[in-house]
């Protein structure tokens, strides 16, 4: 009884939650009866009956029965609000607005021996909370690291956030839940509608609870004369936004390697002007194509036990690792020799092929005659007739 009683008006009354007007009404007169201060001599007679009163005036009203049904699903005694004087969440520009959360945070700033974690709660949009979680990002990762035990509460800060962009929890139900009954207060139909909508959908998986919120949408009688769409709060865009500086941040560190490419075995990136189907890195001391000339290569079906793409090389010539002279040599093609077509440009220039050895390599169409040549060895990765 407690969870939807947080004042005690159905206990006062000695009802479940779920009865009817009827029997609510039957008891406050024989409790009334029984605590009216003419006749009973009690010294908390007056306060009892004053009791009754007040938990009659709010459950015999289907209105204000249904707001403090939904208030006692996420307020307690101590801090519930005044029925009829709730105030109304609104962003951070003091406006009001229909898809509102609880952002919560936790910020690391750390420095010698000393290391403080500060937690926040802000009531905010998604795009007000997209600017926020950046801002704590970037603290974090620049600030969070330098102190004793930085790093572990550093880690643990940014745990917590990732999960706190989901804003499900107890804090944001009582936000929704809130601005619902504030805005039927208000006299605002649709307004408490959007609200009792989203928070009705933050605890589908609760029967009891989804119920009561149920109750109260009835009670509200809103029927939209046109298509309401109930915001939604984009936390993938909040998690990616966790990540975005220290991505940027691991990207600016691999081109300052890249450029200064001092170390062997780093990969070195050359820029070179596109032309054709010629742009260029260099991996190793190896001119080879890039990403986007791979790309536009056009692939064939090429089966290695069917003899459709099987060309042979009409003489010695030269096997690059690109569509183009300009790329590196890969290997000698001999006259004779049988390959496998796997590509080629667009222009059928320049085809793709796979030598015995597996290799993938670039050779000019008038160096290539259509068919097999010479036989290909019993291991070939050309060939498996």
């Amino acid at each position: 009884m407690e969870k939807y009683d947080a004042l005690g008006y159905y206990e006062i009354l000695g009802v479940a939650p779920d009865a009817d007007t009827a029997l609510i009404k039957r008891q406050y007169y024989e409790k009334a009866k029984f605590w009216h201060p003419d006749h009973n001599e009690n010294p908390n007679a007056v306060e009892f009956f004053q009791k009754v009163s007040v938990a009659y005036e709010v459950l015999n009203d289907a209105k204000k029965r249904a707001e403090y049904d939904l208030l006692s699903i996420v307020y307690c005694e101590k801090d519930f609000p005044t029925l009829g004087s709730l105030k109304i969440y609104k962003n951070q520009s003091d406006k009001t607005d229909a898809a509102l959360r609880v952002l919560k945070q936790r910020k690391v700033k750390a420095s010698g021996s000393k290391c403080e974690v500060r937690e926040t709660k802000d009531i905010c949009n998604i795009k007000e909370a997209g600017n926020m979680v950046l801002s704590t990002s970037i603290s974090n990762w620049l600030c969070g690291w330098w102190g004793r035990g930085g790093f572990n509460k550093t880690i643990n800060a940014i745990k917590f956030n990732m999960q706190a962009a989901k804003a499900l929890d107890m804090d944001n139900l009582k936000l929704l839940i809130h601005n619902a009954v504030a805005y039927e207060q208000e006299n605002n139909t649709e307004m408490a509608w959007i609200y009792a909508k989203q928070a009705e959908a933050m605890v589908r998986f609760d029967a009891q609870t989804t119920g009561q919120i149920a109750k109260f949408i009835e009670a509200l009688n809103f029927k939209p004369q046109k298509k309401i769409t109930i915001p939604y709060w984009n936390d993938k865009e909040l998690k990616r936004r966790q990540m975005l500086f220290p991505s940027v941040l691991v990207m600016f560190v691999v081109f300052v390697l890249l450029l200064s490419g001092v170390k062997q075995g780093l990969l070195q990136v050359n820029k070179t002007v596109s032309d054709g189907y010629y742009e260029a890195v260099m991996i190793s001391g190896r001119i080879v194509p890039s990403d986007m000339v791979e790309s536009h290569i056009i692939k064939v079906d090429s089966d290695g036990t069917s003899r459709e793409y099987l060309v042979h090389f009409k003489h010695n010539c030269t096997i690059y690792y690109g569509p183009d002279t300009r790329y590196t040599p890969m290997a000698e093609g001999l006259e004779g020799q049988t390959v496998r077509i796997t590509g080629h440009t667009f222009n059928k220039a320049w085809l793709r092929v796979v030598l015995d050895n597996g290799e993938i390599g670039y050779v000019h169409k008038s160096n290539l005659e259509k068919g097999m040549g010479n036989p290909v060895p019993s291991n070939s990765q050309v060939y498996r007739g």
